[in-house]
């Protein structure tokens, strides 16, 4: 893997030979290097993790937490042992979406190419408390899901039960928001005042320790506490926040009504998001769990 582990998504990234392979292998009806997008990132991030990690192949159970529908269970399937897909289907915020009831009876209504079905298990679980015995699995993946488990001891709750399910040695791959930019004005503590002073009627569930409009992304330290510490597992290299130019050129600014509006007008490439005052993107946390 030429690309470090590690890391913020890059629009440098798709230039690299082997994540281009990757999302081209992924995601065929895509010209990869046009195309440059934050999920697609992750995708190929974690297919490159594993490869490099000697995971892709018939011996290899794996479990997606918080999965969806994605179409990397698909392309798991047809290179791994068994995969496990877990979500809270039919619930949550992402019921009408990518977590929809109708993937725990008919996974084949969203599969985007043949895939060996005997390969793909789907079940309703929450993330917080993982029906599965210690150290069941080889990899543990979650793709940006984690962020979306509530508070931050819930969040804390949900990494400890991936590395309580993750086998001595195995890996884990969590791709989530990384706040590239906090502005003192989204941080917690100015939105623990906007619900004091408006009487509980702005920002109702802020605390010293929680964020409102920006709760689902994560700085470096709340990377560390919320999900690497609790999980008990060991990052595989040190994060690598750095950011090429390029990648602020297309900013896209996210408005309250959920448009997007890139800095070219274009949508791609797809890398730094700005939320209010603050920017994020993906990030890549490769972890391994100590022992043989």
């Amino acid at each position: 893997m030429s690309l470090a582990h590690v890391k913020l998504c890059d629009v440098e990234d798709f230039s690299d030979a082997g994540l281009l392979a990757a999302t081209a292998d992924i995601l065929p009806e895509r010209d990869p290097a046009r195309h440059a997008e934050r999920k697609v990132w992750e995708f190929a991030m974690l297919a490159l993790f594993l490869e490099s990690e000697r995971q892709l192949d018939d011996a290899t159970e794996a479990l997606g937490v918080g999965a969806g529908n994605e179409r990397i269970l698909y392309w798991l399937a047809n290179r791994l042992g068994r995969v496990v897909a877990t979500d809270v289907y039919g619930q949550g915020p992402f019921a009408n979406r990518e977590a929809g009831h109708r993937m725990l009876a008919d996974p084949d209504a969203f599969a985007p190419f043949a895939y060996r079905r005997d390969r793909l298990e789907v079940r309703w679980m929450d993330a917080r408390s993982l029906d599965f015995d210690d150290e069941a699995f080889d990899v543990v993946f979650s793709l940006s899901s984690i962020e979306h488990f509530g508070a931050p001891d819930e969040v804390a709750r949900a990494a400890a039960e991936i590395g309580r399910v993750l086998r001595p040695g195995g890996v884990a791959f969590v791709a989530t928001e990384f706040l590239v930019r906090l502005h003192p004005l989204d941080c917690a503590l100015a939105d623990t005042a906007r619900r004091a002073l408006s009487l509980g009627r702005r920002c109702p569930t802020a605390s010293p320790r929680r964020r409102v409009a920006l709760g689902e992304a994560f700085t470096a330290g709340e990377l560390e506490r919320r999900i690497v510490a609790p999980s008990g597992l060991d990052l595989v290299q040190p994060l690598d926040t750095s950011l090429s130019e390029r990648s602020w050129e297309n900013l896209t600014v996210l408005r309250g009504d959920g448009s997007l509006e890139p800095a070219s007008g274009s949508y791609f490439p797809h890398v730094l998001v700005r939320v209010s005052r603050s920017v994020f993107t993906s990030v890549s946390l490769c972890l391994r769990k100590p022992g043989p």
